[in-house]
Order: C-alpha cells, then structure tokens, then sequence
C-alpha cells in the first residue's frame, strides 16, 4: 500500500458511485497492464498492483465502508463486528485474478484485433497460499469480561532470522479485551503466526472463552443471571436483598413479594454491557433467581402453625 489513498490511485472522488469506481478501474488496468508497457514493465507492475488492491477494496461494500471510516490501519487491523469479531484486510497481490474476473477473460484486447497478444504473460503471478490460522483459546473472567482488561498472550512459533533459517520466535500479544464480549469472539493478528517458504506467514487467531469461577453469577446473552440463596421464612416474608455486582458494587433490591422456586425478579440495564453500542449505558439486565433453603425438621407443633397460617391461602404454580 502506497501512502496515496486508494481514491488518489484511482483518480476518483470519495463520494463516487460503484459505476465511477468500475470506469476508473477499467481504464487505469488497461492503460498499466505490462503487455501495453514493455518498456517500463517494473514502472507498469507497480501501478497495476496498486490499482487492482485500490478497486479490490472500493469495490467491495464491507471494506469500503472499514476503510472510509478507519484509513488504511483500520482496515488491515480490523474493526470488531456486531459478534465481536476482528478480522484484517490483507491484499494477496492477485492482480491477474481480479483482472479476469472484472474483464472476464485474460484477454480483453482480443476485441480491438490483437487476439494473439500473449495478454497474461507479464500479470503477476497470484500470491503464495496463506499458511492455516494458529488458533488458541483466551480464557476470560465473567468480571474480566464486564470490565474489560488487557491481557497479555504469549505464544511460540516458527520465524525466518536473519540467515534465512527458520527458528523458534516467542511474541508476546496484548490484547484489550473489550466489555461485553461474548465467548467466541474471535481476536485476529494478521501474518503472525508461523512462517514457511513460498507462505504467507499465518494469522494467528485468539477465541474468547468464559471461566465458570463465579459460582453466583452466569451469563445468558447480555443478561446476568445471579442466584439469590434465602431461606424459607425469607422467601415468605419480606426481605432486602443486597446483590454484590461485577464491579464491586452493592445495590439494595427490594423484595416484599412471596418468592416461590421458580420466580425470577428483573432488574433493568444491571447486566453485560453491549459490546457493540456506543459508551456504556447501554446494558443487558440482570434476572436474579432464588435458592431456597428450607428446613431439615419441623416439630409437630410448628406445623401445627403453619397449617393455621397458610389456611386458606391463594396458592399459585
């Protein structure tokens, strides 16, 4: 990538429609093919590379979009999508390919009487196969994942040093782990995995996973599920609940309903943040369910008790 943008390569304006970019392709890879340019064809290459990675990228809606909104970092690092999911934009330097597929054949010259020109003798050649992801799991803390964090993410992998041999490298990734991601989420750094010969050097890939060490609270989506325990004389009776949250807050929830064994009580926007709003307002809810505790043993006069209190109650499923 040059340091021209790729609507200064094209010779266009950023608001051009998808027509204007297609006309700019169709007369800048015409004009620096390497077959029209026989004597300056490293002159020639070099432009046509940079044309077919400018209209690879204009051309396409999703990476448009990236690259007018976040430059040219923005696009080869990646942008989280709604899933959390980054993923960097790399040109493979395949402008043969993306030359027949716009033209539809390797020999568009053949119209204007020159059928015979060797046309596809001088493109460069498609890019070497990109070696397979390097994937490994980034355990995260429900809370970690609440907070957000930065980890760090050591892992071991095959290196060319400077004599050409390939080597044992150990990278060290820092990671912003980004609140309300979801397990899944897949954090990708492009080319830093291992490398080969006549390889490009692999992604290495980082998969978001949620330990299970809080035993009160589980996630459902961007709610919070957080179990209450109480007992049965509470469950009956009013009661104050006092919820400790993932960030170190207490909040005081009134309760002055009956709490049978399968109530549920909701409390608005007290869950995940969304990963994918803006700041951070916008949150799931918390649903807290209840554990009840009842007794081991009841004398006969206490039930005695409890049958006169409860008779003629309402009961409900």
């Amino acid at each position: 990538m040059s340091e021209a943008s790729y609507y200064d390569i094209l010779n266009i304006a950023r608001n051009s429609t998808d027509s204007e970019i297609k006309k700019a392709y169709r007369s800048l890879a015409l004009k620096w093919h390497p077959d029209k340019n026989k004597d300056n064809t490293d002159e020639a290459n070099s432009h046509f590379e940079a044309v077919a990675e400018a209209y690879d990228v204009l051309s396409h809606q999703g990476k448009k979009a990236v690259y007018d909104q976040f430059g040219y970092e923005g696009l080869r690092d990646g942008v989280p999508d709604p899933n959390g999911e980054t993923t960097g934009y790399t040109y493979q330097g395949n402008s043969q390919q993306i030359f027949e597929n716009f033209f539809g054949t390797n020999n568009p010259f053949a119209s204007f009487g020159n059928d015979s020109a060797p046309f596809s003798s001088k493109l460069t050649k498609s890019g070497p196969k990109k070696g397979k992801p390097q994937v490994h799991p980034l355990v995260c803390t429900l809370k970690e994942l609440y907070m957000g964090s930065t980890r760090t993410f050591a892992i071991t992998r095959k290196r060319f040093n400077g004599e050409g041999e390939l080597v044992d490298d150990e990278k060290i990734f820092s990671v912003a782990i980004k609140k309300g991601w979801k397990k899944g989420t897949k954090i990708v750094f492009a080319e830093q995995g291992d490398e080969a010969p006549n390889t490009i050097a692999s992604d290495v890939v980082l998969v978001i996973e949620e330990s299970s060490e809080n035993e009160n609270y589980t996630r459902d989506g961007d709610n919070l599920i957080y179990t209450y325990t109480l007992n049965l004389t509470e469950a009956l009776t009013d009661v104050s609940l006092m919820i400790p949250t993932l960030d170190d807050r207490r909040i005081s929830i009134a309760c002055p309903e009956v709490v049978s064994p399968f109530y549920a009580k909701t409390v608005v926007g007290e869950g995940m943040p969304l990963s994918k709003a803006d700041g951070d307002k916008v949150r799931g809810d918390m649903i807290i369910r209840f554990h009840i505790l009842f007794p081991k043993y009841l004398n006969q006069k206490k039930r005695e008790q409890i049958k006169s209190t409860l008779a003629g109650e309402n009961w409900q499923n």
